[in-house]
């Protein structure tokens, strides 16, 4: 760690993630919030906090089978993320709609969801890393950038105007909303975890009926482990992972913790 980087870590901490009281989620789809943060989210309801779920695309898409109605799954998915979003303690949830695995811009995003940072005034919002290695999803990576971008112009009206976003009904433009991505290869910030709170994730994920298919095994073994092996390493018992931005660090410093 440079001399820098230990230095302003002094002066620029992040609090704990479980702290926050004001909280956005954003999926790309409606079961990502739960498979990237929902034992956080579990452990955050039982704190107190508000919590918001906001889905970006319509889910219609969500299936292997061309017989399939879009529309029917569309409203499936719907109702499932309603129940899992109950569940897990969120007051709200709004679905922007734009077409899943469709032809959108991060800008679309950026208009839709806009409206509803400013009415909710997070002090975090959780979204996707749109930079993981791996990530090849283009709805993922559209989201995540969105969101990212969003977090500076968010605090000036000007800029959101210029975007044709509506600010006629808000005097509130905030400059200080912290960023966790979830879905991360390079995390910074760790919430550990109890079993109990492990078990709500995977009962949120199981909610999604309409997604389970042979490889659902697979993927909650995959981040039950990931979980296991990332509180081991950090001295947690058990953590869910974040790349997480201080307001501080968002724009100019490169020596992002």
């Amino acid at each position: 760690m440079s001399i820098l980087k230990k230095l302003l870590g002094k002066y620029i901490k992040i609090p704990k993630l479980e702290n926050f009281k004001e909280v956005v989620f954003v999926g790309p789809h409606a079961d990502d919030i739960e498979f990237g943060a929902g034992a956080t989210i579990s452990k955050m309801r039982d704190n107190g906090a508000h919590i918001h779920f906001i889905i970006v695309t319509d889910g219609a898409a969500g299936t292997k089978n061309k017989e399939d109605d879009p529309m029917v799954l569309k409203r499936t998915r719907e109702e499932e993320s309603k129940a899992s979003a109950k569940f897990l303690g969120a007051e709200t949830i709004d679905f922007l709609e734009l077409e899943d695995g469709g032809i959108y811009t991060k800008d679309d995003v950026i208009k839709k969801l806009a409206p509803l940072i400013l009415k909710y005034n997070p002090e975090i919002i959780f979204s996707p890393d749109p930079n993981l290695k791996t990530e090849c999803h283009p709805d993922h990576i559209k989201v995540g950038e969105a969101v990212k971008e969003l977090t500076q112009l968010i605090g000036y009206p000007h800029s959101l105007m210029r975007h044709d976003i509506d600010v006629s009904d808000y005097d509130r433009f905030p400059r200080n909303i912290f960023l966790a991505q979830y879905f991360t290869d390079s995390p910074n910030k760790r919430v550990k975890i109890s079993k109990k709170n492990w078990k709500d994730k995977e009962k949120s994920i199981r909610m999604h009926e309409s997604q389970i298919d042979d490889s659902i095994g697979l993927m909650i073994t995959y981040f039950n482990l990931k979980s296991i092996e990332s509180g081991i390493k950090h001295f947690k018992g058990r953590s869910e992972d974040f790349k997480v931005y201080h307001p501080m660090m968002q724009h100019v410093y490169s020596e992002g913790f």
